[in-house]
């Protein structure tokens, strides 16, 4: 059992000085080798590659099925394909994906899955964060596409 991640929440959480949250979260996560080398080998001097490259809670770890990874890949990008047959590989309790097909595919798949902004939700739940509004706004002034999930999320927050 084990959180199995993408790079796009690797990347977001950089980009904002948050990559920690999901230590104190979950302490150790996993990553297949294609989305370590997204973020790490194609992304060196971008924001997430030294941040991943040093956690030494980022666990990488190689797929079995390259079979069911090239189908996939078919689809969907690499990383998201590895994450995905990883996380059924182990049978992880979570994978963290945020682009809407993928997250439809691991769903069909029987996955428990959340994304970025819900890690952030669950975050400031834990008295971890105290205001989501403002990672929300430097996320998304980083470039990160929030989606119809947004408002949703940060009505829940306020609720709380």
């Amino acid at each position: 059992m084990g959180v199995v991640c993408n790079s796009t929440i690797l990347i977001a959480l950089s980009r904002i000085g948050h990559l920690w949250i999901l230590e104190r979260l979950f302490g150790n996560i996993l990553i297949p080798l294609a989305v370590y080398d997204d973020v790490v080998v194609k992304g060196a001097r971008k924001p997430g590659a030294k941040d991943v490259a040093e956690a030494k809670w980022i666990h990488v770890q190689a797929i079995k099925d390259e079979e069911q990874v090239e189908h996939l890949s078919s689809i969907l990008h690499r990383g998201e394909a590895e994450a995905i047959v990883l996380a059924e590989e182990i049978k992880a309790e979570l994978i963290i994906l945020d682009d809407d097909h993928a997250r439809r595919i691991a769903n069909s798949r029987g996955l428990n899955l959340t994304g970025t902004l819900t890690i952030l939700l669950r975050a400031k739940q834990k008295g971890l964060i105290s205001h989501l509004d403002t990672l929300f706004a430097q996320l998304k002034s980083a470039g990160f596409y929030t989606g119809r999930e947004y408002d949703e999320i940060l009505k829940e927050a306020r609720k709380r």
